[in-house]
This record gives structure tokens, C-alpha cells and sequence, in this order.
């Protein structure tokens, strides 16, 4: 690995199970002995995971444009103080999400605009992009299908089939001719999925 680790994010709308992935990640991670780093947005920091609550608490009556600010803070925070440090520390950070979430979540879908968005990115995050990103599709139906069977959902864990066709579209939208972007067919059975990322992870780091 050089001595500048890399970052790589997971992406996808909900239930598609890439947050089981990652934890398979870093096992095998761990075997081979290469040093990384798991995180999560929003999250990963005191400060963020703080902001994580207020963010995903079905409770709060939060506009789209203050949680897009609380989700730019807490980003920064992130990068600051746990990404940037590990990269230069020589590792592999994985996060499950980052600023495409926001992008489409907060910017497509809410409405906010992606092109602004994208603005605002570069403005206050001086456009801190992960190195590749993962993304997980499936059909709408079978997020329904699978958020049927959650215990415990978040507020955009929807069952509604149109927020979910919004989301997929979104993240189309994004990774339109972006090469930072490697789809992931989520209705895949979880060991071939596991062994396409520990694939493409190989050579990312070398």
C-alpha cells in the first residue's frame, strides 16, 4: 500500500445490504493483516454521531436545508478529525456512505438541487471525494420487501415504492459516466457480492 492510505465509500438506497458487506470487509481486511478503518456517515466522530441522532430521529422537525448544513458539518468534522488522519496514517478507510447520500437524498429527492449541492461540497469540504465507491442497486420492490422485515427503521427507511424509484434515479443520475463509481448488483447472493469487493478492493490498493 503507499504511504497515503485510500478512501472508499459504500453507497445505495436502503436495505441493500452493504453495511453486512463491510463488516464481512474487515474481517477479511483484518486476516490479510492490512490496516484499515470502518466509519460511518452521518457518524463516525463524537461530534458527528451526535448529529446522527438529531438527523435520523423521526421526531425532529428538521427543514431539508438545515439537515443538509448539519450533514456538512458533521462531514467535516468526520474528515477532519477521523478520515484525513487515517489516510495519512497509511490505512484503508471504508465508510458506509458519504457525500453522495447527500447528494441524492438531500439534494435530488428533497429537492435541493444536486448542481448546488455539488457547489457546496467543493466550497466547504474543498471537494474531498473518496478514491472509489461502491455502489449497491436493487429493484424498488425488493427494498419494500426488505424493509417489511426491519425491526427497527429510521425515517427514511419508507415503505413507499416512489421515494425508492426517486433514490435508485438519483444515484443513477450521479454515477452517470463517473468512473469513481463501481455498481454493485444487490440481488447478488452475499458471498459473490463479498468476492467482487475483495477483488476490486485489491486493486484499489495496489
Amino acid at each position: 500500500m503507499n504511504k497515503i492510505g485510500k478512501f472508499i465509500s459504500f453507497e445505495g438506497p436502503e436495505a441493500v445490504g452493504k453495511s453486512s458487506q463491510i463488516r464481512s470487509l474487515g474481517i477479511y481486511l483484518k486476516k490479510l493483516k492490512i490496516p484499515y478503518l470502518l466509519t460511518r456517515e452521518p457518524g463516525g466522530t463524537i461530534v458527528s454521531e451526535k448529529i446522527r441522532k438529531i438527523i435520523l430521529d423521526n421526531k425532529n422537525d428538521i427543514s431539508n436545508n438545515e439537515e443538509l448544513l448539519l450533514l456538512m458539518s458533521s462531514r467535516l468534522n468526520h474528515i477532519n478529525n477521523v478520515i484525513k488522519p487515517a489516510m495519512n496514517k497509511g490505512k484503508l478507510v471504508i465508510s458506509d456512505r458519504f457525500c453522495d447520500s447527500t447528494f441524492v437524498y438531500q439534494c435530488y429527492v428533497n429537492g435541493y438541487g444536486i448542481s448546488k449541492g455539488l457547489k457546496l461540497h467543493k466550497d466547504l469540504l474543498d471537494n474531498f471525494l473518496p478514491n472509489k465507491t461502491f455502489l449497491f442497486l436493487i429493484s424498488p420492490e425488493e427494498i419494500i420487501k426488505r424493509l417489511k422485515k426491519r425491526k427497527k427503521n429510521n425515517k427514511y427507511d419508507k415503505i413507499n415504492l416512489s421515494f425508492h424509484k426517486k433514490i435508485i434515479l438519483g444515484y443513477k443520475k450521479i454515477s452517470k459516466s463517473d468512473n469513481r463509481f463501481i455498481l454493485i448488483n444487490a440481488n447478488k447472493n452475499f458471498n459473490y457480492i463479498q468476492k467482487i469487493l475483495r477483488s476490486e478492493i485489491y486493486k484499489i490498493i495496489n
